[in-house]
């Protein structure tokens, strides 16, 4: 065996040998609009970022503990960046999405594979957001905010919107696609018409408390809640299984060597892609290495200028909403969270302003829940494809008939807990195992570009130590959440 060939299946790990070609090469010389069409996956983890963590667990507890604890989303929002931007270095050079990646490690395919979906279906699994949704229409079809003697009515509404958002990501030549479009339009109406809002409600002194709590590191209220304050880490940003999506959507949108290996196309509108079962890599001659550094700039300039900054901007602005027009110190209902706002604004713009809050409040949490049901699908579809030739030969290598079957069991799934508990105990749940997930691909995330990338598209070192820091964070957290709120463990 040459010892290229003995390089190759070293690199490979558990899984199929990399096919060797060059990496495309990527989009130069562009114009505002041809970079606009370049970008998107990011805006799609956008959508989903300004969700639960900004319109639900933010607002609940700034309006409690106050502003200052914005610094959380400070550290969380920049260190997901890193994690992000380490975890696409693999998916630009393989093609393949980073959970498909992680089953190249030992101890295998099989052990990964059923970690991180067991993980995905706990953490992003249960129907919160649906339900977080569904309040506001049931505090706009109501005419006040919703209470626990209303919860029959937000679970109808939740399991409505619950299957219409199965509905919508069968439209379109491409998922991806159809979800980086309603969340460019998500964002440009829900933040900039929520900036024209807080120009005119807010009070200058919120503005600032909101600014300087960005910078308030450490500050940590006695007696706030452990599990909304690990949830406030969590979801602030995008959070756990939602950035691994991200891998998957830079390679349907074809960034690096993901124009290689394929995409999923949508039922309505798409057409059979014979998406690749593994990835393929470059030789790491001058001209792929000058690809990958074009390439890399693209990604750099989607996960800091759309990503990062619609971040910290999607967790500013609600959150200074809610502590500019509700009484300092109150607990937000619980049947009607997503609505909370509306009692506030009614009072200073009358039913306009109640009209306002409830649009803001359903979008916002539209838009998160429609992604959240494209990437557990999507992500539990690309490691069956990856690790089961049964399936793709079942599938008779349309891979949406793997992708739609269990989108359908997922909403079967959904249904089935769509009203296990309250909307925000089921949001903060699932963020506090986001943050068990940050910790574990970060870990995993150093382990598989050490072994795969050669030294030419290696992280530096200092990249390295930041993903330890996501490791230390997230797992603090992760630990405290288990340690005081499941273990009951008092210290």
């Amino acid at each position: 065996m040459s010892e290229q060939k003995q390089e190759d299946l070293e690199r490979a790990g558990c899984g199929p040998v990399f096919e060797v070609t060059d990496m495309p090469e990527p989009p130069r010389d562009l114009n505002a609009k041809k970079l606009f069409a370049v970008l998107g996956p990011a805006v799609i983890a956008l959508g989903g970022t300004i969700g639960g963590g900004e319109w639900l667990i933010g607002p609940s507890l700034f309006v409690k503990w106050g502003l200052g604890l914005l610094w959380i989303t400070t550290v969380s929002a920049l260190l997901q960046v890193f994690l992000n931007l380490e975890m696409c270095r693999y998916t630009l050079y393989t093609g393949e999405p980073i959970t498909v990646g992680f089953m190249r490690l030992k101890p295998g395919k099989a052990f990964w594979g059923w970690l991180f979906t067991i993980a995905g279906f706990m953490e992003r699994g249960l129907p919160g957001w649906a339900l977080g949704t569904a309040t506001a229409i049931v505090a706009l079809q109501l005419g006040k905010i919703p209470g626990a003697g209303d919860s029959g009515t937000v679970t109808v509404w939740g399991i409505i919107i619950f299957i219409s958002c199965a509905v919508i990501i069968t439209l379109g030549r491409t998922i991806e696609r159809t979800l980086e479009w309603m969340n460019w339009a998500m964002m440009i109406c829900v933040l900039g018409g929520l900036f024209i809002l807080d120009l005119f409600i807010v009070p200058a002194s919120v503005w600032i408390d909101g600014l300087k709590g960005f910078i308030s590191f450490g500050y940590i209220p006695e007696g706030v809640d452990v599990l909304l304050l690990g949830a406030l880490v969590g979801y602030s940003a995008y959070g756990g299984f939602g950035n691994n999506a991200i891998t998957n959507w830079y390679r349907d949108k074809g960034y690096g060597m993901g124009s290689k290996v394929g995409y999923i196309p949508a039922a309505i509108g798409g057409k059979v892609i014979h998406v690749s079962p593994h990835g393929k890599i470059a030789p790491t001659d001058a001209k792929n290495i000058d690809s990958w550094k074009g390439w890399w700039k693209l990604l750099n300039i989607d996960q800091w200028g759309v990503f990062y900054l619609g971040a910290m901007i999607g967790m500013f602005l609600p959150g200074i909403l809610y502590v500019g027009v509700l009484p300092a110190g109150q607990s937000l209902p619980s049947w009607g969270i997503a609505a909370s706002s509306a009692s506030g604004l009614i009072l200073k713009l009358g039913n306009f302003g109640w009209f306002l809050a409830l649009f803001f409040g359903f979008w916002v949490m539209y838009s998160t829940a429609i992604s959240n049901v494209d990437l557990v699908v999507r992500q539990s579809t690309d490691m069956l494809w990856f690790a089961q030739p049964g399936l793709r030969k079942w599938a008779k290598e349309d891979i949406r008939k793997i992708y739609y079957t269990l989108l359908f069991a997922f909403v079967i799934w959904g249904l089935m807990y769509v009203n296990i508990t309250l909307p925000l105990i089921i949001f903060a749940v699932s963020a506090n195992i986001a943050n068990f997930t940050m910790a574990l691909s970060a870990a995993a995330t150093i382990r598989l570009n050490r072994k795969v990338l050669p030294k030419e598209f290696r992280p530096a070192v200092w990249r390295e130590f930041v993903l330890i820091l996501n490791v230390l964070f997230f797992g603090f957290f992760f630990t405290m959440f288990i340690t005081l709120k499941v273990l009951g463990i008092k210290f």
